[in-house]
C-alpha cells in the first residue's frame, strides 16, 4: 500500500501534503531540499528538466530556457513556449510539474503514490479542468478528484477551527486566479460550499504587471528610458516586481536598481502608497466578485462569520486592510496561505467514501442558500481527525446548451445544471425535436458554460444523438438532454426519447470554427398557434385590499406578456369564492381583458371558499383551437379541495392544462394536484406574483399542446426546441 496525497498545482508555487495517519491530521511533504513550496517555473538547459527554486532562480538572473506561468493558460492546446526548437503546451508543462511534485513526496516519503487529489480553481472551466486531469495522466498519476481550491483551503481550516454553523468567505488570490467561495460549518463535520465566484484570469502576477508597469514609467520619467528603446527593461522590471511586492508586505518603501546589457544600470525607489494606488482596481475587481456572490445569497457582509485568507498574494497587506474597510471584519490567516490548499486536498485524498450524484431535474439541486444564515455560531474547537471533515462541492458554472427560444425567433442558451448546484450532479432536460420520415434524424448538441448568450459563452463540446425514431402522426418528438456533472467538474452527456428505456448513441465531434449561423435567426419549422388561456382569481373575504391589488397588477402584467407571443391570443377571466362568476369570455382584445380584470372587486362571488372555477375554464377552453391553460390563483384552503381535484383532472383529460398559484395560506400539495404538471405549481408571497406571472407566461410559450391524462411535475416537458436537422 502506497500513499494518497493532495496536490496544490499553482501558478507561483506547488506543493504536496498527506494525512498523518496515526495523529489524523494533514501534514504538508517538503521536497528534497527541505522546502515546504516549489516553486512552479521550469528550466530546460543541456538536454535537462530544472524544476523549482533552482529554475527560479535561473529565471531570475535572466537565464535562458526559463518558462513559468503556464498554469494561467491551462485549456489551452497552443505551444506555450519554444525552447531549444522544442515546443510546449501548458498540459506538457504542467505534467512536468505534477511529475517532478509525485517524485520528490516518494522521495521524501520513501513511499509510493498511489492516489493524488489535485486541486484547481474553482472557475475554472470544462477545458481547464479537463487538461488538469490530461497532465496529471501524463505525470503518472491516478487522480482520485480535482476539489476546488477554497474548498480545500476550507477543509484545512476547519480542522483546526470547527465552529458549527460558521460561514467562512474563503478570499483565494493566488499567484494566477483568483476565486471567492461562501462555506459554511454544519452538524456531522460537513463542509458545505454555498457559492462560488471568481476570474481565473486575476492573480499576484497582475499585480507584479502593473509594478513592472510602475517601474518602467519612473525610468522613462527618471533616466530617459523606454521599452522601445531598451527591450531588456520590461524583462529586469517583471523579474524584480515579485521580490518588490513581497518587500512592500513589510516596508513601506523599496529601493529598486536594475540591470540590462542594452541600458546599463538604473535605479528608483517604490513606496507602498505608489503600489496601492496602481493596483487598486486589481482589490476592488476582488471586491466587487466576493459582493456579486453575496448578492447572488441575498446576503451582506454581517450576514458572514469570517473571511480567510488563501493563496500566497494575500500576504499584499491592502488586500487585509481593504477588505476589512468593506466587510467589517479583519480576515483571519490562521492556515499558512502557501499550504491551506495543499493540506485540504489531503485531507480530501484521505477521505473514503465518494460523493453520489444527486439526481434531479434542472433547477431542483439548488438549495436555500440562506438556511442557517441566523443559526448560533458554535464555539470553536479542535477536530480530533481530519478525517471527521466532509467536503460538499458545487460547480462554478451552468451548463446548458444552444436551443431555439419559445417564440422561434432566436437561439438561445438554455441552462441544464444551474451554476453553484451541488456536485456530483445528474440534470436533465426535455426538448421538442422535429424529425423527418426522409432523414436520419440525428441531434446536434452544443454544450455551453456559463449564462451568457450562446456565442458569448464558451462551447464545451458539440455532441451529436442518432436515430431518434419519426413518428409518422407527428413531426416532433420529446427527447431528454441529460448532463452528468461529476466530482471533477467534467461533463458527460446522455439522450433519450421520451418513453424509451435506452439511452441514443452519443458521439463527440470536433467544435466548428465558424459558429456564426447562432447569431442568425433559425429557420422556422411550424406556424404560430393559438393561444388561450383563461385565469381564475380568489375573491374570498382574504383577498380584500393588498392582496387582490397584487393580484390584478399580476395579471395585467401576465396579459402584456402574452400579447407579446408571437401567436393570436385569447384570455378569459374568472372570479371565484362561494360561486364561480364569468367576468370575461375569451376575448382577442387584450384591451377589454385588462378592463375586464380591473372591475373584478373582492367579496363579488362571495366571502368564502365553496366553488372552484374548473367547470367555467372546461366550458369556455373546451372547444378552442391550439393551446389550452387555465392559470388558478388561490388564496387560502377551499371548503371542498377534493372535488376541485377531481374537476381539475376532468380539464387535464381534455388537454387542458392548469397551472396553481397559491399565496397565504394556501395548501401547497393542493396546487400541485390541481396542476397538469406541463408548467408546475408555484407557491409565492404577494410581492413576487409579477414575476411568477412572468415565468409562466414564458413556459405557456414554450409549451404545446397534447391530449392525456395528469403528468407529474417531474415528466413535465421544458418546450424549448433543441437545434437539430431543420437548423
Amino acid at each position: 500500500m502506497g500513499i494518497k496525497i493532495g496536490i496544490d498545482l499553482g501558478t507561483t508555487f506547488s506543493a504536496a501534503a498527506v494525512v498523518d495517519k496515526q495523529r489524523g491530521v494533514p501534514v504538508m511533504i517538503p521536497n528534497r531540499d527541505g522546502e515546504r513550496i516549489t516553486p512552479s517555473v521550469i528550466q530546460f538547459q543541456d538536454g535537462k528538466t530544472i524544476v523549482g527554486s533552482e529554475a527560479k532562480e535561473a529565471y531570475e538572473s535572466g537565464e535562458t530556457g526559463c518558462t513559468s506561468s503556464f498554469k494561467r493558460s491551462m485549456g489551452s492546446d497552443e505551444v506555450y513556449c519554444t525552447i531549444d526548437s522544442a515546443s510546449y503546451t501548458p498540459v506538457q508543462l504542467s505534467s512536468i510539474m505534477l511529475r517532478h511534485i509525485k517524485d520528490e513526496a516518494e522521495a521524501v516519503t520513501g513511499e509510493r503514490v498511489d492516489e493524488a487529489v489535485i486541486t484547481v480553481p474553482a472557475y475554472f472551466y470544462h477545458k481547464e479542468r479537463s487538461a488538469t486531469l490530461r497532465a496529471a495522466q501524463m505525470a503518472g498519476l491516478n487522480v482520485k478528484q480535482l476539489i476546488n481550491e477554497p474548498t480545500a483551503a476550507a477543509l484545512a481550516y476547519s480542522v483546526e477551527h470547527w465552529r458549527e454553523n460558521a460561514r467562512i468567505m474563503v478570499y483565494d488570490l493566488g499567484g494566477g486566479t483568483f476565486d471567492v467561495t461562501l462555506i459554511q460549518m454544519k452538524n456531522g463535520g460537513m463542509v458545505e460550499s454555498l457559492r462560488t465566484n471568481g476570474d481565473h484570469t486575476l492573480g499576484g502576477k497582475d499585480f507584479d504587471a502593473r509594478l513592472a508597469e510602475l517601474i518602467e514609467s519612473k525610468a522613462e520619467a527618471e533616466a530617459g528610458l523606454s521599452i522601445k528603446d531598451y527591450p531588456s527593461l520590461h524583462n529586469a522590471a517583471m523579474r524584480e516586481a515579485e521580490s518588490i511586492k513581497k518587500q512592500l508586505t513589510a516596508r513601506n518603501t523599496v529601493n529598486v536598481r536594475l540591470f540590462g546589457e542594452d541600458f546599463g544600470s538604473f535605479s528608483t525607489q517604490i513606496t507602498i502608497e505608489e503600489f496601492n494606488s496602481a493596483t487598486l482596481d486589481l482589490i476592488k475587481r476582488t471586491t466587487t466578485l466576493c459582493e456579486q456572490l453575496l448578492s447572488e445569497l441575498s446576503l451582506s457582509w454581517g450576514d458572514i462569520t469570517d473571511i480567510l485568507l488563501v493563496g500566497g498574494s494575500t500576504r499584499m497587506r491592502r488586500v487585509a486592510s481593504f477588505l476589512k474597510e468593506r466587510s467589517g471584519h479583519t480576515p483571519l490567516m490562521h492556515v499558512n496561505p502557501d499550504e491551506a490548499v495543499a493540506l485540504g486536498a489531503a485531507i480530501c485524498a484521505a477521505c473514503s467514501a465518494p460523493p453520489k450524484y444527486a439526481q434531479s431535474v434542472a433547477g431542483s439541486v439548488m438549495r436555500d442558500r440562506t438556511s442557517g444564515v441566523s443559526e448560533k455560531v458554535g464555539k470553536e474547537t479542535k477536530l480530533q481527525n481530519a478525517l471527521s471533515v466532509m467536503p460538499s462541492d458545487v460547480c462554478a458554472h451552468a451548463m446548458g446548451v444552444i436551443a431555439v427560444s419559445a417564440d422561434g425567433n432566436e437561439y438561445i442558451n438554455k441552462t441544464i445544471v444551474p451554476s453553484n448546484s451541488i456536485i456530483p450532479v445528474k440534470c436533465a432536460e426535455s426538448f421538442y425535436y422535429y424529425t423527418s420520415e426522409n432523414g436520419d434524424n440525428d441531434l446536434e448538441i452544443y454544450m455551453l458554460q456559463g449564462e451568457a448568450p450562446p456565442l458569448e459563452s464558451v462551447v464545451i463540446g458539440k455532441y451529436t444523438a442518432h436515430g431518434i425514431k419519426h413518428d409518422p402522426e407527428n413531426d416532433r418528438t420529446v427527447v431528454s438532454i441529460q448532463y452528468s456533472y461529476d466530482k471533477n467538474g467534467m461533463v458527460h452527456v446522455q439522450v433519450r426519447c421520451q418513453g424509451e428505456d435506452v439511452d441514443l448513441k452519443v458521439t463527440q465531434e470536433p467544435v466548428p470554427n465558424d459558429m456564426s449561423r447562432f447569431a442568425l435567426p433559425p429557420k422556422k419549422t411550424e406556424a404560430p398557434q393559438q393561444l388561450n388561456v383563461v385565469m381564475a382569481v380568489d375573491v374570498s373575504g382574504s383577498m380584500n385590499g393588498y392582496p387582490l391589488s397584487e393580484a390584478k397588477k399580476a395579471m395585467r402584467h401576465f396579459v402584456d406578456k402574452l400579447g407579446r407571443n408571437n401567436c393570436t391570443v385569447e384570455v378569459g377571466i374568472v372570479a371565484v369564492s362561494d360561486r364561480s362568476v364569468v367576468v370575461k369570455k375569451l376575448d382577442s382584445d387584450l384591451e377589454k381583458c385588462k378592463a375586464a380584470i380591473n372591475s373584478i372587486e373582492e367579496e363579488m362571488a362571495g366571502i368564502l371558499n365553496g366553488a372552484d372555477p374548473f367547470d367555467d375554464i372546461r366550458i369556455m377552453l373546451k372547444k378552442a383551437n391550439g393551446k389550452r391553460f387555465g392559470i388558478v390563483l388561490a388564496d387560502g384552503r377551499w371548503d371542498d379541495q377534493a372535488k376541485a381535484v377531481l374537476r381539475a383532472r376532468m380539464c387535464h383529460e381534455v388537454g387542458i392544462d392548469i397551472v396553481g398559484i397559491g399565496f397565504g395560506t394556501a395548501d401547497e400539495k393542493f396546487l400541485k394536484e390541481i396542476s397538469s404538471g406541463e408548467i408546475e405549481s408555484m407557491f409565492v408571497s404577494h410581492d413576487r406574483l409579477v414575476e411568477s406571472f412572468g415565468k409562466i407566461a414564458q413556459e405557456i410559450g414554450r409549451s404545446s399542446p397534447k391530449k392525456r391524462g395528469r403528468a407529474s411535475s417531474a415528466a413535465a416537458v421544458s418546450t424549448w426546441r433543441a437545434i437539430g436537422e431543420t437548423d
